[in-house]
């Protein structure tokens, strides 16, 4: 971590005495715990590397804080045959609210085990700390679930309100990468006979006139390439409808969506 950056966090007079240090070792536990939980958040390899290096390292990286920004892309969203370690390293990412760890349960339980109460609550958690592809799942689960009546229409607006949110500050690539990741992980949680299939439930157009912007191509419109084209002229209840097309084709395996 730059010394630039470690000056968020500590003081003008630590900061100086830092600069004058000629080891890492000589930080203060708290600033290293913050060096090794972005280091982690960055790659599990460097994090296993640098608790290797030295006992002070391996000591700090039991910290909480560790487990709850360590990057997981190494682990299968489902371990097959994991050992001990890796199983109570997964474990214990989950018990300190690893953003990815959260989203991962709530994928699973809701689409792989069929536990939708349980899965919906993971995917909420994980929203709430800022993981994109929860949020997104978590806002799609709730616009399939609300409609107009006055007892769901609560979940209807809060979905399309995150959706909507997530949309407006996200950058057209950055979605389509987001869906990509999503795709990947249904396939997984796909693999079962307990999965939950969310039943697609568009939302009423909210123009004064219906939109009616539709690119048709081979007589399909083109998931990835095609959701955000129209985004500046649809209004915002057709903008999620796109993607809640998007979402429930690609639980059954399909590259395209009508809408």
């Amino acid at each position: 971590m730059d010394l630039l950056k470690a000056k968020k966090t500590i003081t003008d007079h630590q900061y100086k005495q830092l600069q004058g240090s000629t080891s890492i070792i000589s930080l203060p536990d708290e600033l290293l715990t913050e060096v090794l939980a972005e280091v982690g958040s960055a790659s599990f390899t460097d994090l296993y590397n640098a608790k290797l290096s030295c006992k002070d390292f391996l000591k700090l990286s039991e910290e909480d804080k560790i487990f709850q920004c360590v990057s997981l892309d190494k682990f299968s969203a489902i371990p097959c045959n994991a050992n001990p370690k890796i199983s109570s390293f997964l474990e214990r990412c989950k018990e300190c609210r690893n953003p990815e760890s959260l989203y991962r349960q709530g994928m699973l339980d809701y689409f792989h085990q069929g536990m939708t109460e349980s899965g919906l609550e993971y995917l909420k958690r994980a929203a709430e700390k800022g993981h994109m592809e929860a949020t997104y799942v978590y806002s799609i689960i709730l616009l399939c679930l609300g409609d107009d009546n006055d007892d769901h229409r609560e979940s209807k607006l809060k979905g399309m309100k995150i959706l909507s949110s997530l949309k407006a500050k996200s950058e057209r690539q950055r979605m389509k990468e987001c869906r990509e990741r999503i795709k990947r992980m249904m396939w997984i949680c796909m693999w079962s006979l307990k999965k939950n299939i969310i039943v697609r439930r568009q939302q009423s157009c909210l123009g004064k006139e219906p939109c009616k912007i539709q690119k048709i191509k081979n007589g399909w419109l083109t998931t990835d390439e095609e959701v955000d084209e129209y985004d500046d002229v649809l209004c915002e209840s057709c903008r999620c409808n796109r993607e809640i097309t998007w979402f429930c084709n690609g639980q059954l395996g399909t590259d395209h969506y009508s809408f």
